[in-house]
């Protein structure tokens, strides 16, 4: 597991994150949700060894993450920054086989094995259809789950996902999120995704941390944290809470 213990970050003399315990486990999703500029993506990129904690700690299975080697602790995290690499001219095949890095890497070959994790991402992902055309000729649902089946190719047990819902459609958001969820069920992945839509949150996550001016605020399942007084405190804005008539998933309104 992913514990967090005291750990902050800063830049420049300016706090982006103040300390912070928490602990992230497998087989759930950890909807981190607040305003902009709240430590979100901050909170995300140390645990994805991106930046290095200014104070504090965070570890994995009880080992400091300084102390991780890149493509040993790829083996276990994958990490899928806000603003995706260039995949001009690459198929989407290719894209994927790039998960496997951390197994052979840059100059290895690809094994049988290897290979077949290519093929059991692209099964997982249903990417069948696309899997030899062009990235940059996708759609932007299509292209985010190409990305995802790079992720899954990479046989980490952590997705570690910000803003993978960024310029897409409310039709792609909810196929995105359905997959994330699917996959999360039935791999047993700990999935930390970090989402600005707190109803979406809520629908697909397991449990929501809401983060307010780079401190945690709060913390819990959708059902216990969504209520109007929190909900304030993280957005600043007054909202009323309801039940979706058909899933009894909490809905977030205006007043």
């Amino acid at each position: 597991m992913f514990e967090v213990q005291s750990a902050s970050f800063e830049i420049s003399g300016k706090t982006l994150l103040s300390p912070i315990d928490f602990t992230f486990g497998e087989g759930k999703i950890y909807g981190l949700i607040g305003h902009n500029g709240s430590g979100k993506s901050t909170l995300l990129k140390l645990l994805a060894q991106q930046q290095p904690v200014s104070n504090g700690r965070i570890t994995l299975d009880g080992r400091p993450l300084d102390q991780w080697k890149p493509r040993e602790f790829a083996r276990h995290v994958a990490y899928l920054p806000q603003q995706l690499p260039s995949a001009d001219n690459l198929t989407c095949r290719e894209l994927i086989g790039f998960g496997r890095y951390p197994w052979h890497g840059l100059l290895g070959r690809m094994s049988r094995h290897d290979q077949r994790q290519i093929d059991r991402a692209i099964e997982l992902t249903h990417t069948e259809a696309f899997a030899d055309r062009l990235v940059d000729t996708l759609s932007g649902g299509e292209r985010q789950r190409v990305w995802l089946a790079m992720l899954l190719a990479q046989g980490s047990r952590y997705l570690l996902l910000d803003e993978p819902l960024a310029a897409l459609d409310i039709a792609h958001q909810v196929e995105v999120l359905a997959l994330v969820r699917k996959l999360c069920q039935e791999l047993g992945l700990g999935v930390i995704i970090v989402l600005h839509d707190v109803n979406m949150a809520a629908r697909y996550c397991d449990h929501l941390v809401a983060l307010h001016s780079g401190s945690l605020l709060a913390e819990g399942e959708p059902s216990t944290l969504m209520n109007g007084v929190n909900l304030e405190a993280i957005y600043g804005i007054p909202m009323q809470v309801m039940n979706h008539p058909g899933t009894a998933c909490p809905i977030a309104v205006l007043q």
